[in-house]
């Protein structure tokens, strides 16, 4: 494909008059301070025919600001923003934009240039410019150019893009992602999408097939498209010791984060407000190729709620278990509180996702200088649950092991959920960790989970409902919104 930048033969392009009419027809709105102006800022050489003794002519002045803009990597996709921002989305502004788009990228006809345009046309997304330079830089691609503040010029400038193999283009990627962006309303996007993508499967790197071990490459990690991040944090002020503040985000694609309001709630209720929230992203995200991996940030105290055993809403008295339904993982939040911890941990994550990390790091029978060793251990398994040796009375005389691993930086920790690990488990799971890529074990576990789940499965039924499986990505963390403080998101009271 072609764009205004880069040109198959480099030869220079001759403007059409269609185009040059179609700038004419809303330049001569324009009073003359404005247009002079308009040369000013986007024609460096045009500009001193402006202020030269010499008269040219409106049309003359337009044909000489074109072609020499049309020799820069933007094309004129700046001064059509700019035509835009004053007059409005007019008729004549529609018409250029599609003029325009065809003939600088031919990839779509001027009736499809329309039609996506027209669909785009209703698109609102908060701070555009910097969504698309996420956008683009999780593919590896530099920044946007400054004129990619509305949602057509973004769509063109992806347009220019070229595809990496086995991936749809990006701009049909753009389109696809444009949708929850926009408030998950857009759906003629997507439509649009696959209605022109020529690639009959796009790759999707969310997907992946339960109970096959991932490719072993560097970088293949678990990394979900769409996710929802449900945070559980004790409220200090309580009149309770049970009540604690749920909060929550989702991230539709790499990147792209926001936040809804928080809520108090007793913990005996924190099950039924997830299924709340649970129910109301998969309803608002029905159009997703994928399902929503749930992300819960506990802290300590907290990592002994069986959170992957939670119930969904039912059907037809029909109800799911979030484990089968869903990836669910657990996150540290005394971690995530703790800044000087990240160094440490960003570190090991790097090495786990490059394929550099150590051995599995089994406790009790490997010691600290394991833990610490090089290459760095970036998976733990734990001889029995967090807080098991406290109930017992034991606390004192055993070794705290989620706080040294925590404490070290090691971001993936297993442990049995029924206390102390009995031997069947340990070496099942052991099994497991040789047999299958760590990188996609929160795929592995959910499959497991599902397995477990039919009596018939008696072979893989110890670790599938038992183990618990604390995934904590670094890259992926929660925030706060743009402009707010830790906890200023809106709070509500259960019930409201």
């Amino acid at each position: 494909m072609t764009g205004p930048g880069e040109r198959a033969d480099d030869a220079p392009r001759e403007l059409p008059r269609y185009l040059v009419d179609a700038v004419d027809d809303v330049c001569a709105l324009l009073d003359p301070l404005a247009f002079g102006h308009m040369v000013h800022r986007f024609g460096p050489r045009s500009r001193a025919a402006v202020d030269s003794t010499v008269p040219m002519s409106r049309r003359a002045l337009l044909v000489q600001l074109m072609e020499e803009m049309c020799h820069r990597p933007d094309g004129l996709a700046p001064l059509v923003r700019h035509l835009e921002v004053r007059e409005g989305n007019t008729t004549a502004i529609q018409r250029l934009k599609v003029a325009v788009a065809a003939w600088e990228v031919e990839l779509f006809d001027a009736e499809e240039w329309n039609e996506v345009f027209t669909l785009l046309d209703g698109v609102r997304v908060p701070d555009l410019r910097r969504w698309y330079a996420r956008f683009l830089g999780v593919r590896g691609r530099p920044g946007p150019p400054a004129h990619c503040t509305e949602p057509w010029s973004v769509f063109l400038h992806a347009a220019t893009l070229n595809a990496r193999p086995g991936e749809s283009l990006p701009c049909f990627q753009l389109l696809r992602q444009l949708v929850p962006a926009g408030g998950g309303r857009d759906f003629a996007l997507a439509d649009w999408a696959d209605a022109h993508d020529t690639l009959p499967t796009p790759r999707d790197p969310g997907q992946e097939q339960p109970g096959q071990a991932p490719a072993r490459h560097p970088g293949d990690v678990w990394n979900p498209t769409s996710c929802l991040v449900l945070r559980l944090r004790p409220l200090l002020d309580s009149d309770t010791r049970t009540e604690v503040l749920l909060s929550h985000w989702w991230r539709t694609h790499p990147g792209q984060q926001q936040r809804g309001a928080d809520r108090r709630v007793p913990l005996e209720h924190a099950e039924r407000a997830v299924r709340r929230l649970i129910h109301r992203a998969e309803s608002d995200w029905a159009y997703l190729k994928t399902d929503i991996a749930i992300e819960f940030v506990l802290p300590r105290a907290l990592l002994d709620l069986r959170v992957e055993r939670w119930r969904k809403a039912a059907f037809q008295g029909v109800g799911g278990v979030l484990g089968e339904d869903h990836h669910v993982v657990l996150r540290s939040l005394d971690r995530h509180d703790r800044r000087d911890l990240h160094g440490r941990w960003g570190s090991r994550w790097r090495a786990f996702t490059e394929g550099k990390a150590g051995r599995v790091h089994w406790f009790p029978e490997d010691g600290r200088a394991h833990l610490l060793s090089e290459p760095p251990p970036a998976v733990v398994v734990l001889s029995e649950a967090p807080g098991s040796a406290g109930r017992d009375g034991a606390a004192q005389r055993r070794t705290d092991e989620l706080g040294e691993a925590l404490r070290a930086g090691v971001p993936i920790v297993l442990w049995d959920r029924r206390g102390r690990a009995d031997p069947a488990f340990r070496a099942e799971l052991r099994t497991l960790l040789e047999r299958h890529d760590p990188r996609g074990l929160p795929g592995v576990v959910r499959a497991l989970r599902i397995a477990a789940a039919d009596r018939d499965a008696g072979t893989i039924a110890v670790v599938g409902p038992h183990v618990a499986l604390l995934w904590d990505d670094p890259d992926r963390m929660p925030v706060a919104s743009p402009g707010r403080g830790q906890e200023a998101a809106r709070t509500e009271e259960e019930g409201q």
